[in-house]
């Protein structure tokens, strides 16, 4: 089983991370962390993806495109910030544009294999998971996941609870993990 995580804080072992090892150090097989910390520049609309296949920055997103289309399971992990996902984040995943653009641009479609997916999302006020569940969900549909098979982890209350402290949020990423780990193939 591979499971790539896209983690989206660049808080080095703050709330986010938490949850993310948390659910890692439970899952078997390959598991790939790439962090808004690791050397990923955004998109910066140059079309080349409209034309042709992958991006032109040459960067560390060039190691994970392939591991998109063949990892089992995909992970969006991100603190919420003015009730949305992390401006890093959403920089990283402005890099699968390339994604979207094979289907809208280039009429072709990508061997993506079909995965499993899994939101991890921190913050400190209940209610505000909403647009940034959404917005996950959308990212990972350009990466072949579908609902229903998104399982959801929150961690809402941080700012009184750190949530390495939210045994709720610390048991959900182990029952998530046992799921991922018992449907693989």
């Amino acid at each position: 089983m591979q499971t790539l995580i896209f983690s989206g804080s660049p808080k080095k072992n703050g709330d986010t991370d938490s949850l993310v090892q948390e659910l890692a150090s439970n899952l078997k097989g390959d598991v790939k962390i790439i962090s808004t910390r690791n050397n990923i520049s955004p998109c910066n609309d140059c079309r080349h993806c409209w034309k042709h296949p992958g991006c032109a920055i040459n960067d560390e997103m060039q190691e994970i495109y392939p591991y998109i289309e063949t990892c089992d399971n995909i992970v969006i992990a991100s603190p919420i910030w003015f009730a949305a996902l992390s401006g890093p984040l959403l920089n990283m995943a402005s890099r699968l544009q390339t994604l979207w653009t094979a289907t809208y641009f280039r009429n072709q479609t990508l061997p993506i294999k079909e995965k499993k997916g899994v939101i991890i999302i921190v913050g400190g006020q209940l209610g505000t998971e909403i647009i940034p569940t959404q917005t996950a969900l959308t990212i990972m549909k350009f990466m072949n996941v579908h609902r229903p098979s998104v399982a959801k982890i929150y961690s809402l209350d941080t700012n009184i609870i750190p949530a390495c402290e939210d045994e709720a949020a610390l048991e959900k990423c182990r029952e998530v993990a046992d799921m991922l780990n018992h449907n693989c193939k």
